[in-house]
């Protein structure tokens, strides 16, 4: 099976993320899967050649400015929309990580998706450092079995969860609880939104790594919880 991670870059690149670097992370921890791994800059070019042929789309991207002369014609990005249109349609699944709820500015479509979306003017979160996750839901198959963690991570908080979101994971935050991992299969399509990722050191926890993996499998119909990964260093 094939896996396409669009990472962020021109109109989709931030100041704040390395996406190249945990978009090169995240290819690590598919490959053991089975699957055959792309990463490609989140670019129409991008889009249009391996997004068709994707049993998996992984977004990887936060949000920055277009600029026509770096970033291609609109008409190119319109082609490009169509096709993860047609992704969407097909009900391949979709990983959206981290920032995700906060690209595809503008598209109306992609929140809905996503399941969830990051306010500009509500959503925030605490300095980055040693992030407690905890499980909401433990009658999943992503979460079954798992027990609650500790990583190196930034933890999201007041995004905006929509109608529909199964919610996984969360921090707690002044006594709130604010949701880090949520399922949707709206339109007969699964999707996983992880806020974890900020860098590369949220991989070096094998708790982490085994997350994601469960969310991959389970995103594919593999349903049965995955085993736990060793552990690797964070060198």
């Amino acid at each position: 099976m094939k896996a396409t991670i669009l990472s962020g870059s021109g109109r989709y690149q931030d100041e704040w993320h390395d996406f190249t670097a945990t978009s090169v992370e995240v290819a690590r921890v598919l490959e053991p899967l089975g699957l055959e791994v792309a990463v490609r800059a989140f670019k129409p070019r991008g889009v249009l050649a391996d997004v068709p042929d994707a049993d998996l789309l992984v977004v990887n991207a936060g949000c920055g400015e277009y600029h026509a002369s770096s970033d291609g014609p609109e008409d190119a990005w319109a082609e490009a929309f169509e096709v993860l249109r047609h992704h969407r349609a097909r009900r391949r699944p979709l990983l959206a990580l981290h920032a995700a709820t906060n690209t595809l500015d503008g598209w109306a479509e992609w929140p809905e998706w996503v399941g969830g979306r990051w306010d500009r003017e509500r959503s925030m979160h605490p300095p980055i450092g040693d992030a407690r996750v905890e499980v909401t839901d433990g009658d999943h198959p992503v979460t079954a079995g798992l027990d609650a963690f500790t990583l190196h991570d930034e933890r999201y908080s007041h995004l905006d969860l929509y109608p529909g979101s199964r919610v996984l994971l969360h921090h707690d935050l002044e006594g709130s609880r604010q949701p880090l991992v949520w399922v949707t299969e709206s339109d007969g399509a699964r999707t996983v939104y992880d806020a974890l990722g900020h860098d590369a050191r949220s991989f070096a926890s094998p708790a982490r790594v085994d997350l994601l993996q469960r969310e991959v499998r389970w995103l594919l119909g593999q349903d049965a919880p995955a085993t736990a990964t060793p552990a690797r260093s964070a060198s």
